[in-house]
């Protein structure tokens, strides 16, 4: 359907910042660009209003909505929580060779990412590899429908990625995950998880200061 491609192709550049936060959305500028009639994009921009990623004003337009910290921390508490819970029966049903090679395999992609400052590429990395988990208990679609549920906090850590120092230091956490894995320690497993998850709420200040226009 061509809402279908309107939705998914304006989500992916809200969710990557190539359209930032605050943007406006008129119907002037959508229609060439997609060549599509006014319909497509209404039904379009309602969806993405609903993912709280697009914020319609009938008297002011429309616009890219601003990156609210409530609905941060609350995305950031699910995952962590959901992630938790998912490494825990993750390894009572045994972490396997394939998951860590897997795991491994995605931090030397990232690096390569990080050496080229790809962002939205490293993050798409980053989810991946965290469904790892997910998958190693079944659970995968839970995993997709908190992602999917998640526009705040996905658009927080893109922000957090335009500093080399929090960038690193995700790959870094990243290889003491795997060393937790290979020595098969849930509870060193989840005590980085833990850190590497909440960690963005003690730094969203310093991004907020960074770009104030990006936050409600």
């Amino acid at each position: 359907m061509l809402t279908d491609v309107v939705y998914n192709d304006l989500r992916s550049k809200i969710l990557s910042l190539t359209l930032k936060p605050g943007t406006p959305l008129s119907f002037s500028n959508l229609k060439p660009r997609y060549g599509v009639s006014i319909s497509p994009i209404r039904d379009a921009l309602k969806r993405l209003e609903t993912e709280g990623l697009v914020e319609i004003k009938p008297q002011s337009g429309t616009s890219v909505s601003l990156i609210d910290l409530a609905g941060v921390r609350d995305e950031r508490f699910r995952r962590l929580y959901l992630e938790l819970g998912a490494i825990e029966k993750a390894f009572n049903q045994g972490i396997t060779a394939q998951l860590i090679e897997r795991w491994e395999d995605s931090i030397r992609k990232q690096k390569e990412m990080f050496d080229c400052r790809d962002t939205a590429a490293f993050l798409e990395l980053d989810n991946s590899m965290h469904r790892l988990l997910f998958e190693a208990c079944g659970h995968e679609k839970v995993f997709d429908a908190m992602i999917s549920a998640s526009g705040n906090y996905h658009r927080i850590r893109m922000v957090s990625y335009l500093f080399d120092d929090i960038f690193s230091h995700a790959i870094s956490q990243h290889e003491d995950i795997l060393l937790a894995l290979r020595s098969g320690s849930p509870e060193n497993v989840l005590a980085i998880e833990r850190n590497h998850i909440s960690k963005i709420e003690t730094e969203a200040s310093g991004y907020q200061k960074a770009y104030p226009q990006y936050f409600k």
